[in-house]
């Protein structure tokens, strides 16, 4: 994601309550990000974003994609992707969980120097806790099933799937026909 400009995470915090939460924080740090980095200091609305989720089941472990979209330009959204391995450890599971259960999604916006620049936030309705709820039991029951054979390795699996990005005029995608065994099953969620 670096080769866009932007880098994008998803952790549980507690933003104003003694609840916790999945927030998206986005930096929007390089040079191609510039004009994104002047829309959002300017804006006093929501900006139109999105949320695709797949799951990839690697032979080493299941990697949960969120690929988010920024519509500050209508015709050339700003694109940013995170990675998970919901079975590594406590964090990315509860990250998921949290998003299946949470009343809203708060996303926050930085500049290089992680100056936030916009935040804003959406109500998280019943169909998409569904769908955020089977991305994670989905990813759950494949990682049992390889945990039964010895090959569960989270890192490996990640490596896997970043090996598959390829550099491109300043966006690094997965190249999804590239390995047979490498293949995300689509879902649904966009906000």
């Amino acid at each position: 994601m670096a080769a866009s400009g932007a880098t994008a995470t998803c952790v549980p915090v507690k933003l104003d309550s003694d609840t916790w939460e999945t927030a998206l924080f986005v930096q929007l740090g390089g040079v191609e990000c510039k004009r994104d980095r002047r829309i959002l200091s300017k804006t006093q609305r929501p900006v139109p974003v999105g949320i695709e989720t797949e799951l990839i089941e690697n032979q080493n472990a299941a990697v949960v994609m969120l690929r988010l979209e920024v519509h500050t330009d209508p015709d050339d959204p700003l694109v940013a992707e995170i990675l998970l391995t919901p079975g590594e450890g406590p964090e990315q599971f509860d990250a998921l969980k949290l998003l299946a259960e949470q009343t809203r999604l708060c996303w926050f916006f930085g500049d290089q120097d992680y100056w936030t620049l916009h935040s804003q936030q959406h109500p998280l309705e019943a169909a998409q806790h569904a769908s955020f709820d089977e991305l994670l039991r989905d990813a759950v029951k494949h990682d049992a099933l390889i945990r039964c054979t010895g090959r569960y390795d989270p890192q490996a699996a990640l490596a896997h799937v970043v090996s598959h990005y390829e550099l491109r005029a300043g966006l690094a995608r997965p190249d999804y026909q590239a390995v047979d065994q490498y293949r995300p099953r689509p879902r649904h969620g966009k906000n």
